[in-house]
């Protein structure tokens, strides 16, 4: 749903509200699991949630999502300097799930300083919870790195949630 003057002022508020609560979890996500605060990653999952890597596999259920922060690359990264980022996200809202489309990347610090290690395009759709907020109910990332499968999930932008399609 887009904020649209047809709307009455409390759902256009409601909309907003959706969006800066929907920008906060994704936020949430870089910050948290680069300061390997695993209940904070851990908050930002459904309980069934899934985090889908291209050429990785996937975490599935929040609490194996919420160990990587416990996982010993992930541990010697965050040690060495590193920012997981996301670009501000394009927000899609349809009732009580959402999507939202960005770039996301990791930073890391090596011998010639910082630089962008993976850029990926990222898809994740959410799920408003019945005591308010909303959470990640599947997350797709795929490279940015030459092959059409990041360009084709950007492109997607617009479409509604609950449209998973499963990474290759």
């Amino acid at each position: 749903m887009s904020i649209s003057s047809g709307q009455t002022v409390e759902e256009r508020l409601q909309a907003i509200e959706d969006r800066l609560d929907i920008y906060q979890v994704i936020a949430c996500y870089g910050y948290s699991v680069d300061g390997l605060n695993t209940d904070s990653v851990r908050d930002c999952y459904t309980e069934d949630g899934v985090y889908e890597i291209a050429g990785l596999g996937a975490y599935e259920g929040r609490e194996k999502i919420a160990n990587i922060t416990k996982d010993p690359f992930h541990q010697a990264l965050v040690g060495a300097g590193c920012a997981h980022a996301s670009t501000l996200p394009y927000v899609v809202i349809d009732g009580d799930k959402a999507v939202a489309t960005c770039h996301t990347m990791v930073v890391t610090n090596g011998e010639d300083g910082f630089s962008v290690w993976r850029l990926s395009a990222s898809r994740i759709n959410l799920s408003r919870q019945s005591g308010g907020g909303w959470k990640i109910s599947h997350r797709q990332v795929t490279l940015l790195d030459g092959n059409s499968s990041g360009p084709e999930l950007l492109a997607r932008l617009r479409q509604a949630p609950d449209d998973v399609q499963g990474l290759a």
